[in-house]
């Protein structure tokens, strides 16, 4: 690559994004001030690619500026529940690579952002914080770090450790951040591609394949493991610009995918709901002529728009990657060659929209399940056990998740709490066995399931209370109260010693109400300052939903002196 290269990729980002980025502290005699631009351009081109937001949100998402923290760029799409934090840097010559010192301070900055330290930021950050928070604080938000620049493609290797050990801590309980480099040969390609009609080319056999010509062109067929896999190596994240969510880590769905491939590959297009593409255009190659078995097609300006689980845990397989081979995987293309504009904003919204049947929904159909809404329906209580677009919680009205969270958090057992924080459906994958028997069983009363959703709700307004209050919303503190809400309930409920007392007809929530804030003073200024000495280098949003730590922490809070003096008050 070249310096041309370069200029080309500075002409094309400033264009689309200059007259959109914030410069309010920029001024016009800098002798840097091109260089600025471009980097903060460079910025809101990196925040665009990994999530397909608009131009305006692109540019406003640039931080860039004095005390950014190493942060060029924060966006966080709801769409695709991800959020993007980039660093840009812009090499003139393109010959040299992002240094180990600036690599590092993007790396803290994550850090302080993830530990919601953001009094450590710019006042751009800070008009962001409330998106920010509630990206952290959303169950399977992906994280995903981009550092974008001109030079080389290429790390030092300090920096590559750097980065290495931020994701080991990021992910240590379970894969919510992924860091994508991408160097000056990588982005002008994305431009390039851009330029000829469509992000992403592919090339690809489909074997039994079908053809539908009005009022769309479109092919079906089926496309082997080991095809998707290369997508995957090739372009990540990128495929699923266009996708209403980006890849959700290691959730139970993706641990299934996995286990399949890697226990019933021959199984997999039996087990699996496919893929759907849509492209600029789509062609079948002369090869194979007009035979069904096999065809090959190439795709331009190709986007999943359902089915980026599947890809990723595909792309993802760390096994033996022969069975890939016979892993079968249902895919279907649409070209939009005749469509109207709007049509593959239609077909994805479509296709991610639908009623899905999800595990949750099977529990409906549980005996104990429904056991317990008869009976609580006798006390003049709604049990609500199937989804339903019109329930309402309230004094007298509850559903399975608001059920699930508490009574996990009322027996005593931080494991629970902490499946409750990170992954609430694995609760509900297994019917015969544990988790889920540990909490509905035979033995389940309805009085216990409702006294320990009572008791739940009076934990959580006093933590939305303390939140409210605290003066620094930021630090340690805070992220113990944001992101430790399922441990802590737990804690009260294990301190207070009231689990077997849920199940008497005649408990009442409301004559814990002061026992409640106490212990929660107590837990959460324990485990501040057990955060601070023992896990000082671990986020609080990861700490809670590793089990180990977690449960370190548990035992701490249950063996404290009860008559110990507090700081911290949490209002009543």
């Amino acid at each position: 690559m070249s310096v041309l290269h370069v200029n080309q990729i500075g002409r094309r980002v400033r264009e689309t994004y200059e007259a959109f980025i914030p410069r309010d502290d920029l001024k016009d005699c800098d002798p840097e001030l091109e260089t600025k631009m471009q980097t903060r351009c460079l910025a809101a081109f990196a925040v665009q690619s990994f999530t397909g937001c608009t131009v305006i949100d692109a540019a406003n998402s640039v931080i860039d500026g004095g005390d950014d923290n190493g942060l060029d760029a924060v966006h966080y799409s709801e769409s695709q529940n991800c959020l993007v934090l980039a660093q840009s840097k812009w090499i003139k010559d393109g010959k040299c690579e992002p240094d180990s010192a600036e690599v590092g301070k993007f790396c803290r900055g994550v850090q302080d952002l993830v530990n919601c330290e953001f009094d450590r930021f710019n006042e751009r950050l800070q008009r962001r914080r409330d998106s920010v928070e509630n990206a952290l604080s959303t169950f399977n938000c992906q994280i995903v770090l981009v550092l974008i620049h001109t030079g080389k493609a290429e790390m030092a290797v300090h920096a590559t450790r750097q980065v290495d050990d931020l994701l080991a801590e990021l992910n240590d309980a379970s894969e919510i951040a992924t860091f994508h480099k991408l160097g000056q040969e990588r982005v002008y390609a994305m431009m390039a591609e851009g330029a000829s009609g469509g992000a992403i080319n592919l090339e690809f056999a489909l074997s039994s394949w079908g053809k539908i010509e009005t009022p769309y062109t479109a092919f079906y067929g089926m496309v082997s493991g080991a095809e998707v896999a290369t997508w995957w190596k090739q372009f990540g994240e990128l495929l699923f610009v266009k996708n209403l969510r980006s890849t959700l880590g290691h959730t139970e769905v993706n641990r299934q995918i996995l286990a399949t491939i890697d226990e019933r590959p021959e199984d997999f297009w039996y087990f699996n709901n496919g893929i759907t593409i849509t492209a600029k255009s789509v062609e079948k190659t002369a090869a194979g002529a007009g035979n069904r078995d096999l065809g090959n097609f190439k795709a331009v300006g190709a986007h999943v728009v359902n089915g980026a689980q599947t890809v990723s845990s595909v792309g993802r397989f760390s096994g033996d990657v022969t069975k890939l081979d016979k892993v079968k995987i249902s895919l279907r293309i649409i070209s939009l060659q005749e469509a109207a504009n709007e049509y593959e904003a239609l077909i994805t919204r479509s296709n991610n929209t639908q009623n899905r049947i999800e595990s949750r929904d099977f529990v409906s159909q549980d005996k104990e399940q429904q056991r317990l809404r008869l009976e609580l329906q006798m006390e003049g209580i709604d049990y609500h056990i199937a989804r339903s677009e019109g329930y309402k919680p309230s004094g007298k009205s509850f559903d399975l998740e608001e059920a699930t969270v508490a009574v996990a958090c009322s027996l005593e057992d931080s494991s629970l709490a902490v499946l409750a924080k990170r992954e609430i459906g694995r609760f509900w994958i297994d019917l015969d066995k544990a988790p889920y028997k540990k909490l509905f069983n035979p033995q389940t009363s309805a009085h216990q399931v409702f006294h320990a959703v009572l008791m739940q709700r009076l934990i959580e307004s006093k933590l939305a209370n303390a939140i409210k209050s605290i003066e620094k919303r930021s630090g340690k503190r805070y992220g113990v109260l944001v992101h430790g809400n399922r441990l802590l309930a737990a804690i009260v409920f294990a301190r207070l010693k009231i689990s077997q007392k849920l199940g008497d007809a005649k408990f009442l929530a409301a004559t814990y109400d002061s026992e409640v804030a106490n212990e929660l003073a107590q837990a959460v200024e324990l485990i501040t300052l057990e955060l601070s000495q023992r896990f000082a280098d671990s986020f609080p949003a990861v700490v809670f939903k590793n089990p180990t730590k977690s449960k370190a922490l548990f035992d701490v809070c249950l063996a404290a002196d009860q008559t110990t003096t507090m700081t911290l008050t949490l209002p009543q």
